[in-house]
C-alpha cells in the first residue's frame, strides 16, 4: 500500500511537470500597439523618407491639403495585439523559412478595407526588406531558436521520466527546463519587439501573460519540493 502511494505521488508530480511545460509552451506574450493610426503615419513617413517614393509622397500631401488625412487613418483599427507563444513563434518562423517572407496572415493584420490593405503593404514591405537584407543572421537565429524549442521539450520529458524513476536529478533538469524555456522566449520576443520599434514604431510594447509566469512558478516550486517528496517516498518504501 505504501509503495502504491509512492508511485501515485510520483505520477502526480510527473503530470504537474508536464502541466508546467504546457503553460510555458502555450502561454503567450503579447505585442501591443495602442495607437495604430499613429504607427501607420510613422511607418509611411519613414518609408517616404527612405525610398523617396514620389507617388506616395504626393498622395499624402494631397490628403493633407484636402483635410482628409485623419479620416483615412480612422479606417484603421485603434489598437493592435498579437499573441505569441513558443508554438506561435515556432510556426511563424517555419512559415518564414518556407515562404521567404512575413505575411499579413502571419501577423494577424486586418484587411477589411483598402486603407488597411495599403498600410499592411507598406509595413510588410519594410519588414521583409529588413529581414532579407539580414538573411543569413535571421536564418541562423531561427535555427538556434528551433534547437532551443526542441531541447526544452526534451528536458521537460526527461524531468518527468526521472521523477517516475525516483531520481533526484529531476530537480536539476526541471530547473534548467523551466528557467531556460522562459528566459529564451523572453529574449527572442524582446529582440523582436526592439527590432519592430526600430523599423516601425517606438510605441510597440510587450506584455507577458500570467499563464507564462504560472508555468515558471510551477516549475520552480516543483524543483524545490521534489527532493523533499523523494526523501519521504523512499522512507515509506
Amino acid at each position: 500500500m505504501k509503495k502504491f502511494a509512492s508511485i501515485f505521488l510520483r505520477l502526480i508530480f510527473a503530470a504537474l511537470i508536464c502541466l508546467s511545460g504546457l503553460f510555458l509552451f502555450e502561454g503567450v506574450a503579447t505585442i501591443n500597439v495602442q495607437n495604430v493610426p499613429k504607427m501607420a503615419k510613422t511607418v509611411i513617413d519613414k518609408n517616404v523618407n527612405k525610398t523617396g517614393d514620389a507617388n506616395l509622397k504626393g498622395s499624402l500631401q494631397l490628403a493633407k491639403d484636402f483635410g482628409v488625412e485623419d479620416k483615412i487613418f480612422e479606417q484603421l483599427p485603434k489598437k493592435y495585439h498579437r499573441d505569441l507563444s513558443y508554438i506561435n513563434l515556432y510556426n511563424l518562423s517555419v512559415s518564414y523559412q518556407e515562404n521567404g517572407e512575413v505575411t499579413a496572415q502571419n501577423l494577424n493584420l486586418p484587411e477589411k478595407n483598402q486603407v488597411q490593405k495599403a498600410v499592411n503593404y507598406v509595413i510588410l514591405e519594410r519588414l521583409n526588406k529588413k529581414l532579407k537584407s539580414n538573411g543569413k543572421q535571421v536564418n541562423d537565429t531561427i535555427n538556434v531558436f528551433h534547437y532551443f524549442f526542441f531541447a526544452a521539450i526534451l528536458l521537460f520529458a526527461i524531468a518527468a521520466l526521472l521523477v517516475l524513476f525516483g531520481s533526484s536529478w529531476a530537480s536539476i533538469v526541471l530547473l534548467i527546463a523551466s528557467v531556460g524555456s522562459f528566459g529564451v522566449l523572453q529574449y527572442y520576443l524582446n529582440q523582436l519587439t526592439q527590432n519592430l520599434q526600430t523599423e516601425l514604431y517606438h510605441g510597440i510594447s510587450l506584455t507577458t501573460s500570467s499563464v507564462l509566469w504560472l508555468g515558471l512558478a510551477m516549475g520552480l516550486v516543483l524543483t524545490f519540493i521534489w527532493p523533499v517528496v523523494l526523501k519521504i517516498t523512499k522512507k515509506r518504501e
